[in-house]
C-alpha cells in the first residue's frame, strides 16, 4: 500500500447497513454471503480501493469470532478476484471494528474482534468511529497484544467521530486526541461518520495540520432527514473530497452512512486525477 499511496489517493468504500434492510446486518456473513459480497462487487465497480468487512458491530467476544473471519473472507475473496484481474491494481480489505453498543469497546473486546479478521485475511485493522481517547487506546492495546501473539504487524487505522464543534463525542478535543496516540505506529488516522462531508471540512482540515501520519475521511451523506434519507448528494461530496485532496489534505477518501456505490464513484472520479506529488503526509 505504501507504494500505491506514493502514487495516488486510495478510495475506500462507502457504507454497507444502507444497503442492507436486515437489523442484523452482521449476521448476513454467514447467513446471505452472496448478498455481502454483491455490494463489496458494487463498490469495487465503482471504484473503490479498499473494501471495509460487514463486522461493524462484531464486537461482543468470542460468540462473534465466526462473523469477523466471515466477513473477512468474503471481503478477501472479493478483492483478491479483482486484483487478480488487474494486478497494477491492487484491492485491499480494512478489517471495520466498530466502538461497541456503548461508544466504549474494551481491549478484550477489540483483541477478539481483530483476532478474528486477521484469520479470515484482512491488510489492515480500521478502528472506526471512535468516541473518546480511551476507546482508541483500547484499540490500540489490542492490536499491540494481537501483533505480539501472531509475530506480525498490519496497518492501523483509527478514525474517530465528532461533535459540531469539532471535538470526540466524548468532550476531549481533537488536539488531546492527536496527542495521545501521536506516538503510536499508525497507517493512518482520520474522521469518519458525523454530520456530512461539508460541516466537517474543517475539522479535518485542522486533523491534517496538526496529525504526521497519513489523512483519512469518510463522511456520511450528512445527518438522517425526515424520511430517513440523507441530503447531501454524490456530488457534493465528491466536490469537497477533491478539493481537500488538490489542497493535500487527505490521503484515503470514502464514505459512511447514507452512501453508496453513487457516492464512491463520484469520489472516485473526483481524486482520480489528482498528482499524488501534491500530498504531504509520506
Amino acid at each position: 500500500m505504501d507504494m500505491v499511496l506514493r502514487e495516488r489517493i486510495l478510495v475506500m468504500d462507502g457504507a454497507m447497513g444502507t444497503l442492507l434492510s436486515s437489523t442484523r446486518k452482521d449476521s448476513l456473513n454467514l447467513t446471505s454471503p452472496e448478498l455481502i459480497q454483491s455490494i463489496h462487487r458494487q463498490y469495487l465497480d465503482a471504484g473503490a480501493d479498499i473494501l471495509k468487512t460487514n463486522t461493524f458491530n462484531s464486537n461482543s467476544g468470542p460468540k462473534d469470532y465466526e462473523l469477523n473471519v466471515a466477513g473477512a473472507r468474503l471481503a478477501r475473496a472479493e478483492a483478491d478476484e479483482w486484483t487478480a484481474a488487474d494486478p497494477l491494481r491492487p484491492r485491499y480489505v480494512a478489517g471495520a471494528m466498530g466502538p461497541g453498543l456503548d461508544g466504549a469497546a474494551s481491549t478484550a473486546a477489540y483483541f477478539e474482534q481483530a483476532r478474528g479478521l486477521v484469520e479470515g485475511g484482512v491488510d489492515i485493522l480500521l478502528a472506526e468511529t471512535i468516541t473518546s481517547i480511551r476507546t482508541a487506546q483500547s484499540a490500540l492495546r489490542a492490536f499491540q497484544e494481537l501483533f505480539a501473539k501472531i509475530g506480525r504487524e498490519l496497518p492501523v487505522m483509527l478514525s474517530v467521530t465528532i461533535s459540531r464543534d469539532g471535538g470526540l463525542i466524548s468532550g476531549e478535543s481533537m488536539e488531546a486526541f492527536w496527542n495521545s496516540i501521536s506516538n503510536s505506529r499508525l497507517f493512518s488516522v482520520g474522521i469518519n461518520c458525523g454530520f456530512g462531508a461539508l460541516n466537517m471540512r474543517s475539522f479535518i482540515e485542522r486533523l491534517s495540520g496538526m496529525a504526521s501520519a497519513r489523512v483519512s475521511f469518510h463522511p456520511s451523506a450528512g445527518l438522517p432527514n425526515a424520511s430517513g434519507g440523507y441530503d447531501e448528494k454524490p456530488e457534493e461530496i465528491a466536490a469537497i473530497l477533491g478539493d481537500l485532496a488538490r489542497q493535500g489534505h487527505v490521503d484515503i477518501v470514502g464514505g459512511c452512512c447514507g452512501t453508496t456505490p453513487a457516492y464512491i464513484r463520484a469520489i472516485a472520479d473526483a481524486v482520480g486525477g489528482i498528482p499524488r506529488a501534491t500530498i504531504d503526509h509520506l
